[in-house]
């Protein structure tokens, strides 16, 4: 009803403006349709929020670029939309960043050997995709450039 008219970038005010109904009609306005998964939000705390709505329900990505952008001080746009369901782990995102294989994506997914908590699952990842040699490489380029995390004696060459 509503949703068709106020697609877009707003704020509760912007909302209930366009709407011509109270800014607390337009918060449970908001809540519904967020729950729906038609709204997402950014912003809060000190910043006004604002909701990005659409009339499609929007899926949450919690993929490969996600978490490249949050620990990599180089950010990537994504090439493809990567979802994942349950639990994405920096030991996955390092494999595949390796078979993604362009210059960029390398670069940005050596920050995440500041982050590795499992080598195991990291190193069991390799021998089943194949590419320990390019794990070997990423990481001792890794270490020349940044700061990072020593990795244990049982996984070096």
């Amino acid at each position: 009803m509503s949703v068709l008219l106020i697609t877009g970038t707003h704020t509760i005010e912007t909302v209930s403006k366009q709407l011509g109904i109270k800014k607390s009609s337009a918060i449970n306005l908001l809540s519904r349709l967020k729950k729906e998964g038609k709204v997402t939000v950014s912003g809060g705390g000190k910043q006004k929020r604002i909701y990005h709505i659409s009339q499609l329900p929007q899926e949450k990505t919690n993929g490969f670029y996600d978490l490249i952008n949050k620990y990599s001080k180089l950010k990537l746009v994504p090439s493809f939309k990567h979802v994942v369901h349950g639990r994405y782990t920096i030991e996955q995102a390092i494999i595949d960043g390796i078979k993604i294989g362009d210059a960029r994506t390398l670069e940005a997914t050596m920050y995440l050997f500041k982050r590795v908590a499992n080598w195991k699952r990291l190193f069991d990842l390799a021998k089943k995709n194949k590419v320990e040699k390019e794990i070997h490489e990423l990481y001792s380029k890794a270490r020349k450039t940044m700061k990072c995390r020593r990795m244990p004696k049982k996984y070096e060459l």
